[in-house]
């Protein structure tokens, strides 16, 4: 009796760690075709095997032990069929384009995480691991992460927690995430552990508009949504700000009655926070691109480069492509576009791309029909991510995200559904 069920528990142990380590960007290269390639070591053109990646490969393997061994599992299929069409659909476009891109390596690599977080959503979706579990669990990482992430600000650089993937960064480090004040002083911009402050301020936006819908919330739970709100701001990511508060808009104009206080509070605190940091608030709205191209600059470079490959170059293959296409370019400029598909394009065809859109326009209507507004407000925040930023392509941590986004999502459409057919008491007697 003492070992009953041994190896599904340990599924749920390391599932729960694998989600809480994403931002921990602990992690070691394992592949990268020729490093002096560029003449610079090329992160986008690399792979690296990731703490949180390890983690779930534990979780799926003592999930089949667990089946093997007819341990009592929680496994929903009838719940994975409006999961699996649009996203095998996605996976079969994927690995398609694998053979004709540039380096067929590090592209299969690449699927091979695909794949991962392919499993990593089903079983939400089925309810393997309860989803709010997942969100419970990715309010405290982020919780963490943002006293992190101000104390960064504050103190003017990072804190040495390189071990968890911290990067050694200072107010003069070169090409940081920073603000120039009017009067000429540095800030740095909370980034966590991860790799950039845009990515831990799009990422921690997610987790606030996905803790809107867990049910009962607690005194601790508005309290670590507050310090997550603060976290957002202190990213001083224009991006993650606009999708929060898109997310929220649009859960008060459905919901007015159940959330216009939470939404009003939000909007006070980081309203206040404005004002008091109004210094570094302000330059950063002002603040022009320093990429060494302009965003429309960008994408023509991108389309250009779609047009000569018209099945992509490949997962990772990009920043390469833009160095043959833009030889005047240097190190530090040749980085993706900043657009999800758009870069989907160029890499993987525009099949994955259309793809990619028809599952946000999936989620949308089926949002908007079954009534599942949080669900909306976190499809219309990745969307927005999506369009002004490629770390949902190019980060470990943030890919992820955008499939628990979609597990979450299809998980609220598939309850809606149950609720339907069995009455709003079912999910609650089972």
């Amino acid at each position: 009796m003492k070992f009953k069920n041994l190896f599904f528990r340990l599924f749920q142990f390391f599932f729960g760690s694998a989600i809480f380590a994403l931002p921990l960007r602990v992690r070691s290269l394992l592949y990268i075709d020729d490093i002096h390639s560029l003449g610079f070591f090329n992160e986008y053109a690399a792979f690296f095997v990731n703490l949180s990646g390890l983690l779930f490969l534990f979780a799926f393997t003592c999930f089949g032990i667990a089946s093997v061994r007819g341990e009592k599992i929680s496994f929903d299929f009838k719940s994975l069929r409006q999961f699996a069409i649009p996203f095998l659909l996605l996976l079969i476009f994927s690995i398609v384009t694998v053979p004709f891109a540039h380096d067929p390596i590090l592209a299969l690599l690449y699927f091979w995480n695909t794949l991962v977080f392919f499993v990593m959503a089903a079983f939400l979706v089925a309810g393997a691991f309860n989803r709010f579990l997942a969100i419970k669990i990715l309010v405290v990482s982020f919780f963490a992460q943002s006293i992190l992430a101000v104390t960064q600000y504050v103190a003017g650089g990072s804190l040495g927690f390189y071990l968890f993937g911290e990067s050694f960064f200072s107010a003069s480090t070169f090409n940081v995430a920073k603000i120039v004040l009017s009067s000429g002083e540095t800030v740095v911009r909370g980034m966590g552990t991860l790799a950039h402050a845009n990515i831990f301020g799009g990422l921690a936006a997610l987790v606030l508009l996905f803790l809107a819908a867990y049910p009962r919330k607690s005194v601790l739970a508005y309290f670590a949504a507050v310090i997550i709100l603060v976290g957002v701001f202190f990213s001083f990511s224009r991006a993650a700000a606009l999708a929060l508060f898109v997310g929220l808009i649009l859960i008060t104009i459905f919901e007015t009655k159940r959330r216009i206080v939470s939404v009003f509070a939000a909007c006070v605190i980081f309203g206040t926070l404005a004002l008091v940091f109004s210094g570094a608030f302000l330059a950063r709205l002002d603040e022009h691109s320093v990429a060494s191209v302009g965003r429309l600059a960008q994408l023509s470079s991108a389309i250009e480069i779609s047009h000569e490959y018209p099945l992509g170059v490949g997962r990772g293959g990009y920043t390469s492509a833009l160095a043959e296409v833009s030889p005047e370019l240097k190190n530090w400029q040749l980085q993706p576009v900043h657009n999800f598909f758009v870069l989907k394009i160029a890499e993987e065809s525009f099949l994955v791309a259309v793809t990619w859109l028809g599952i946000f326009a999936f989620m949308t209507v089926q949002s908007f029909r079954c009534k599942k507004f949080e669900a909306l407000a976190v499809v219309a925040a990745m969307f927005i991510l999506a369009n002004f930023d490629h770390y949902f392509t190019t980060s470990f941590s943030a890919e992820a995200m955008l499939w628990l986004g979609c597990s979450f999502v299809t998980g609220e459409l598939v309850t809606k559904e149950i609720e339907k057919k069995h009455g709003p008491d079912f999910l609650k007697e089972k």
